[in-house]
């Protein structure tokens, strides 16, 4: 038995009470199911009726990331570009610099605790490490481990 057309729009309903997703993700979701024109159909339905929104989307997105894993601007913005966020929506939505650094702030003291048994060289990578790999810029990283650190990076490695 094949699909009802109306099935695509049920679905991608389903889809959407689950979580938030940008058109792109849905798309990739639908076309598994239905045809191009189904899934073409479901998606400018749910246009109109407002529940498909990529600045909303990546809004939201960056608003959990920063509260339940905060993460630089660089990885936020190679996320977004997955899933298929436009760069002008990504440029809107990204954190500023002072949130940014905010962010790393936070993140470098949580890890700091468990840090203090280990030597300083050691805690100085390990913290230098989290940071760059949770796509800080290495300015903020910096900055960063050395207030926490209370060392001056440029002058102690140069």
């Amino acid at each position: 038995m094949e699909p009802k057309k109306t099935d695509a729009k049920v679905y991608a309903l389903k889809l959407l009470t689950i979580r938030d997703r940008s058109v792109q993700e849905l798309r990739e979701r639908l076309e598994r199911r239905f045809s191009k024109d189904e899934t073409k159909e479901a998606l400018d339905y749910l246009e109109q009726l407002g529940y498909l929104d990529d600045l909303r989307f990546a809004t939201n997105y960056i608003q959990y990331r920063n509260r339940s894993r905060p993460t630089g601007n660089y990885l936020l913005r190679l996320e977004l570009r997955n899933k298929g966020i436009a760069d002008e929506y990504i440029d809107q939505v990204l954190n500023a610099p002072d949130a940014e650094y905010e962010l790393a702030l936070s993140v470098a003291k949580q890890r700091l605790g468990s840090l203090e048994r280990v030597e300083a060289i050691v805690r100085l990578r390990r913290l230098y490490g989290l940071l760059q790999r949770r796509g800080f810029p290495s300015t903020i990283v910096r900055r960063v481990v050395g207030e926490l650190l209370d060392r001056d990076l440029e002058n102690e490695y140069n």
